[in-house]
């Protein structure tokens, strides 16, 4: 049995994209990129520079927040 595929991480969209996008249900945190069904990587805590800087931003809101 395989494992259960995690609902929110970050992803790119194509192989040729730049940026990583954090996305939740499909739907990118910046909004800008929806639909998205590839692999997730969970979040690290830490930004790297191929990280889309709006995706980090509501992150960083919503932890502050909690």
């Amino acid at each position: 049995m395989t494992a259960p595929k995690p609902s929110e991480g970050w992803g790119v969209m194509r192989p040729g994209d730049r940026r990583y996008h954090y996305y939740r249900d499909t739907m990118s945190l910046c909004r800008r990129v929806g639909f998205y069904q590839g692999e997730l990587t969970p979040d690290t805590y830490e930004p790297t520079p191929q990280d889309c800087a709006a995706c980090h931003k509501v992150l960083d809101r919503e932890k502050a927040a909690s």
